[in-house]
């Protein structure tokens, strides 16, 4: 006699094994095993010889979906369970003599689960909802098989790897029936590792700007962010991977919006300004992992500071600081006195204007050498000044990228098309702008394709090139819960817009992002804060590929020591092309800051044929046959200051690194040189002479290191 208290039910054939937890199979499609399931639900279950009458079972009465009994099935009276194994079951009631008669109603599903696409280590939801009578069960499938243990509403995928891709859906059931939810893809995009640990990853929801720099000086760059009403977050790389997070000190004890880093006094450690809107902050590195406020501060006094950009405009080697004020204030713009001191620039056209502006961008984007200044403006005409080589600027006020009045958040430079020019690009709420320098003093507003056709409420755009294919990509930071947006550089002039990936998927109201090589492996990895109290800020991982790279490490000595404002030029053969690239260090646009480095991507090139170094001192070098895949430091030559002749002779100045040692040698035709003296720089510059009288028209010196 077969008794029917429980009966087993199998997902596949007679005899195959259950998938263990955490390695369900692969194959099938998930449409396969839908319709498998449903066709368990239309089978009839087979009742022995004479058990109808005792079991209640005939003509009207439910029919159970029942293919495969257990071997043993006894009779106590109790409710009859019907299991899908491992893990699915289906619970009949069975009341005293024979099966209850409440009404039910079968599935239906309410909220389906939405396909996505991940970065690696991401975590991913899959969410269903469905109503019924009685409330319905779940069982989860990926491809084509039941997950075990995954029977709730709910799918919680952790640390998601490449293996995970595929077909999701669940299978919603009770008394009544079932029903299959709709099938959602995960697509799992290796370019890039989703960071989910540790308090760099977990911190955020006040956070705006951001900013990599070495603050300590040991090869691994640091993170600063700001948060606009709460502590701000300062993070020490480890080395290894992972963050430290200072507390209870400077800069972290203060709040504020946009950071930048900059060495204004010279000592070859990386200070920190800070606009917060009505009390801007300036911090000296002391060289020792710590920070103090610098008081008196010319900068100080805020009117509504968004953010600040470091550039030395006047070319004395000394960083002077552009702050951008919005609130219908006018901008402000700081001269560097060579002294710990700044002192505000008054009666100029460039600190007349403002009102609307969030973030400054220095470039010399007329070649002539001199740093120009272009002005982001929030719902006016942004500005563009031209650097007159006098410590005066000029406004342009033609051409469309000093006329179009939009949005306009943070900008940036960078020569997307590899012809030596630095273009524009904007970010802005609505669509952003994209400027190409046609090296005459003009740009060409380009009109087509994704970057400047896509719709999206842009809080700032980073040039890089994340691939390392030798060509600038484009990363926008979008505001009001928008996906971000990543453009690759196709390397014809055009874009392609990437849509794979948590980088491009994430959503939520960014307000700056900052990208460095953290990890030092060559590839650039990306920080993105998020404000409003949106969500944690995100950390991105680069992977890599195959192509090669090249970092350039610039150490100022008559220019800044931080190398802001360097030119940087490579020229290397990819994919059998010569092709020279551009970079020029940048000292932040506002609400973002990349590593003060020049990064080239270099795809497949063998070699570096060509590094030439451009300072703002004016001094020219070039390396020839640069191994790829390594950092290389360059640091400045010394500059010898304008020569004098008295009593004592000739007299100079060498202008240098503090500590270094020169040789000064002399010429009376710049083909043979001989030893004059040796110099030690205490300082920043040291005097020397040479008494003896003049023997010809013309006597040359120069300044080495021996």
């Amino acid at each position: 006699m077969m008794d029917l208290s429980e009966c087993v039910l199998k997902m596949g054939g007679a005899g195959d094994p259950p998938a263990p937890v955490g390695d369900p199979p692969t194959g099938t499609a998930a449409s396969n095993a839908a319709r498998r399931l449903s066709s368990l639900a239309r089978t009839v279950v087979p009742v022995p010889s004479g058990e109808s009458s005792r079991l209640g079972v005939g003509s009207g009465s439910p029919v159970l979906p029942i293919t495969e009994f257990s071997n043993t099935l006894s009779y106590r009276r109790r409710p009859l369970r019907i299991r899908f194994a491992p893990s699915l079951f289906l619970l009949l009631s069975w009341l005293s003599g024979g099966f209850g008669q409440a009404q039910t109603v079968s599935p239906t599903i309410t909220l389906q689960p939405r396909s996505q696409s991940v970065s690696l280590g991401a975590n991913v939801f899959f969410r269903v909802t469905a109503t019924g009578t009685p409330p319905p069960g779940f069982q989860w499938c990926w491809n084509d098989a039941p997950l075990a243990g995954a029977t709730n509403s709910t799918l919680a995928l952790t640390n998601v790897a490449l293996t995970q891709a595929g077909a999701y859906f669940a299978l919603v059931s009770n008394d009544g029936g079932a029903a299959t939810s709709a099938v959602a893809v995960l697509s799992v995009d290796p370019a890039f590792t989703k960071i989910t640990t540790g308090l760099i990853a977990t911190d955020g929801g006040d956070s705006s700007g951001c900013a990599w720099a070495d603050f300590d000086n040991d090869g691994f760059p640091d993170l600063f962010v700001g948060n606009g009403s709460t502590k701000n977050f300062l993070y020490r790389n480890n080395g290894d991977g992972t963050f430290t997070k200072r507390t209870n000190a400077l800069p972290a004890l203060d709040s504020g919006f946009g950071g930048s880093w900059g060495d204004f006094n010279n000592d070859g450690w990386p200070d920190l300004f800070v606009a917060n809107r009505s009390v801007n902050t300036l911090y000296r590195n002391n060289g020792d992992g710590t920070f103090t406020r610098v008081t008196p501060f010319a900068g100080a006094a805020g009117a509504t500071s968004w953010s600040g950009s470091w550039g030395d405009y006047d070319r004395d080697g000394w960083l002077d600081l552009f702050i951008s004020n919005g609130g219908g204030n006018n901008n402000v713009l700081l001269h560097n006195n060579g002294d710990g001191t700044f002192t505000k620039i008054t009666g100029a056209r460039i600190v007349g204007d403002g009102g609307t502006s969030i973030g400054g961008a220095w470039q010399d984007y007329d070649g002539d050498g001199w740093p120009d200044l272009f002005v982001a403006n929030n719902g006016a005409s942004s500005f563009l000044y031209r650097n007159l080589r006098n410590g005066t600027f000029a406004r342009i006020t033609t051409g469309r990228i000093a006329t179009d009045a939009q949005s306009a958040i943070v900008a940036d430079w960078g020569d997307y098309d590899n012809d030596g020019w630095p273009d524009l690009a904007v970010g802005c709420f609505g669509r952003n702008l994209l400027y190409r320098n046609l090296g005459d003093g003009t740009f060409a507003k380009q009109t087509n394709g994704p970057v400047v056709l896509d719709t999206q409420n842009s809080e700032i755009v980073q040039w890089i090139d994340y691939d390392n294919d030798g060509f600038l990509d484009l990363f926008s930071a979008n505001d009001g819960g928008q996906n971000n947006a990543l453009y690759h550089n196709n390397g014809d002039g055009t874009f392609a817009k990437i849509t794979t990936g948590s980088l491009v998927n994430d959503g939520g109201n960014s307000a700056g992002c900052a990208w460095a090589d953290y990890d030092n492996d060559g590839f650039l990895d990306l920080f993105v804060a998020n404000w409003q109290g949106s969500r944690p800020n995100f950390l991105y991982r680069n992977n890599g590929n195959t192509n090669r790279w090249l970092k350039v490490k610039c150490v100022g000595a008559a220019s800044n020591r931080a190398g802001i404002g360097v030119k940087v030029r490579v020229h290397a053969t990819i994919r059998t092309t010569g092709l020279w690239q551009l970079r020029e260090i940048s000292g932040g646009t506002g609400f973002g800051q990349t590593s003060l480095l020049a990064h080239f991507g270099l795809g497949d090139a063998a070699i570096v044929d060509t590094v030439k170094i451009e300072w703002p001192s004016g001094a020219i070098q070039e390396i020839h046959d640069v191994s790829v895949n390594q950092t290389l430091t360059v640091v400045e030559p010394p500059k010898l200051a304008a020569l004098k002749y008295n009593t004592l002779g000739f007299q100079s100045d060498v202008v240098g690194l503090p500590g270094s040692n020169y040789a000064i040698e002399t010429s009376l035709n710049l083909s043979d040189w001989a030893w004059l003296t040796n110099v030690t720089n205490s300082g920043r510059s040291t005097a020397f002479s040479d008494p003896t009288a003049p023997d010809a028209p013309r006597r040359f010196y120069r300044a080495r290191s021996p």
